[in-house]
């Protein structure tokens, strides 16, 4: 039986006629490359069945093709939305994701961006919980390009992606515009998801609510069972709220399901909204109003960035900011 001669990137160049650096170039997505010459090359790299290797490729450029996006953890349901977005966008780019939990632990997390180059990444995603000043010695010293999610400092020599406004904002604007006045916080009160306390603290004064202490319950972890600890902890209190802001949509969805269980009505009684719009929010009883953070776009705008500072470490560094977007469901506003 025949075998068929193997494809070379010169016959790719004579297919789509241009030199074979051109094709190259195209092949390692070094930026600057015109849209229409791309797609003749990746045209005639398919019809032709041209295969990279992409292990070569990397040891000419010095590249190992390899992305870490570091996280908080990945069993929290918020989080597969932005690691699929965001490795959809690497293998795009004959990038590979590997993906690295800190689990909210700024040591964790911070060891992630001292020990890069013995992970053999060429760039790190990172979804920060550090506190800024922190963060920005450290990547200063980092051996490959960042790109951050959320956490941010002006000075922070990384491409940074997030949020024009705290989605805390958006979530007690809600809130109080459906006439709740006794409105409570379930969550916690420190750096990254303590930024939603303080835009509830701060939401509280610019309408000139009264803060109240023990209208705020702080767990350890932003999960179900705080929020169903919370659930009892507002039900025993004297005067029950009349709303509540939870830190995220896990907290959210186990304060209502445990006001439901202690006899009160969602929304009726008590108002609820969470952050981060899961997937989750939509399978309740009732259904779990939320602020959507646009996650996903996050992930991608990261790793394109990610991938044009690899190519280019001289560009001046990037802010790109997205607008939150609240989504009302039952959990706040009776359904008829």
């Amino acid at each position: 039986m025949e075998t068929k001669p193997k494809v070379t990137i010169d016959d790719v160049a004579k297919s789509a006629g241009v030199s074979k650096s051109t094709v190259s170039r195209i092949i390692n997505n070094v930026p600057g490359v015109k849209p229409v010459t791309r797609f003749k090359v990746n045209r005639a790299i398919e019809e032709l069945g041209f295969t990279p290797n992409i292990m070569a490729r990397s040891l000419k450029t010095k590249l190992r093709r390899q992305i870490a996006l570091a996280i908080d953890d990945i069993r929290n349901p918020y989080y597969p939305e932005l690691a699929w977005a965001a490795e959809q966008v690497a293998k795009q780019n004959n990038f590979r994701l590997v993906l690295i939990n800190h689990y909210g632990n700024p040591s964790e997390e911070l060891a992630v961006l001292k020990e890069a180059n013995d992970m053999h990444v060429d760039g790190i995603v990172l979804l920060s919980t550090s506190h800024p000043k922190t963060l920005t010695k450290v990547i200063k010293k980092a051996a490959v390009p960042v790109a951050l999610i959320g956490n941010y400092e002006e000075d922070m020599p990384a491409d940074w992606v997030g949020l024009r406004e705290n989605e805390g904002y958006v979530a007690m604007d809600h809130l109080i515009r459906i006439g709740r006045r006794r409105i409570a916080y379930a969550g916690n009160t420190t750096l990254h998801r303590g930024a939603r306390y303080t835009a509830y603290v701060q939401s509280l004064a610019s309408h000139f609510m009264e803060f109240n202490r023990s209208l705020v319950y702080t767990g350890e972890r932003l999960a179900i069972d705080t929020g169903l600890e919370a659930a009892r902890y507002f039900y025993h209190l004297n005067e029950i709220p009349d709303a509540v802001f939870a830190a995220n949509d896990l907290v959210a969805i186990g304060v209502t399901q445990g006001l439901i269980s202690l006899g009160l009505r969602v929304p009726e009684d008590v108002a609820v909204v969470g952050i981060d719009n899961i997937p989750w929010c939509t399978l309740t009883t009732p259904k779990v109003s939320s602020v959507s953070n646009l996650v996903g776009e996050m992930g991608r705008i990261a790793v394109e960035r990610l991938i044009l500072r690899i190519g280019d470490e001289s560009k001046a560094f990037e802010r790109i900011t997205l607008e939150p977007r609240l989504i009302v469901r039952e959990s706040t506003v009776k359904q008829i």
